[in-house]
């Protein structure tokens, strides 16, 4: 990825985001699912323990929370030869976002070429989005496509055909598209929506 001032302020603005989404996709794991009582036990205590990650949010949530202090330390490690341990709260998580991005931009400044670097890079400009769809808050642009049914795929790609975002508002005029193969005139290649109405129809 190239580094420009441009994506410099794309990598603080992630991590500015992130400060306020992550917080808010916690919110969403039920504290329930992080423990339940034993029925075998005497006391009927608290003896094991589920994996939060069990529902999307959770999933979603520990990824970040293992991933961001992956790279923290791998970064940290690359550029001053140690790490500190950081711990597993939601508010150090907050803050590995922020020392993330300037680990970042300093490995980009020593002109680091590191997959460390670029995946970092990814997953940080990443999760902001990530988290705004869990949440049902997609800025613009954001919006999630859907496959067609049917396994619908490209006749000359053989990739899956997809709908695009907000088909539900008007399904009879929603074109299947690939968003591999264009046309003659750089356009993604489409197909009226009989295409995926039909499949609809037609008996199991």
């Amino acid at each position: 990825m190239t580094h420009t001032t441009t994506t410099v302020d794309a990598l603080y603005t992630a991590a500015r985001e992130l400060a306020h989404l992550y917080p808010r996709l916690t919110q969403l794991i039920h504290e329930e699912t992080n423990h339940w009582t034993d029925p075998d036990s005497p006391k009927r205590r608290a003896t094991t323990y589920g994996a939060p990650w069990n529902t999307p949010a959770g999933e979603l949530a520990h990824n970040i929370h293992t991933q961001v202090r992956r790279y923290e330390t791998a970064l940290n490690i690359r550029l001053f030869g140690s790490a500190k341990y950081r711990g597993t709260s939601d508010a150090l998580t907050v803050q590995a976002f922020n020392r993330l991005a300037v680990l970042i931009d300093h490995a980009h400044t020593q002109h680091i070429d590191s997959t460390d670097v670029t995946d970092a890079e990814q997953l940080l400009l990443a999760w902001p989005r990530q988290i705004r769809l869990m949440l049902d808050e997609p800025k613009p642009g954001e919006e999630p496509w859907t496959k067609a049914p049917g396994n619908l795929c490209c006749p000359h790609c053989d990739r899956r055909l997809e709908l695009q975002p907000g088909w539900q508002h008007d399904p009879e005029a929603a074109d299947v598209v690939c968003r591999r193969c264009k046309d003659e005139n750089g356009e993604w290649l489409r197909w009226v929506p009989g295409t995926w109405l039909l499949v609809l129809q037609q008996p199991a």
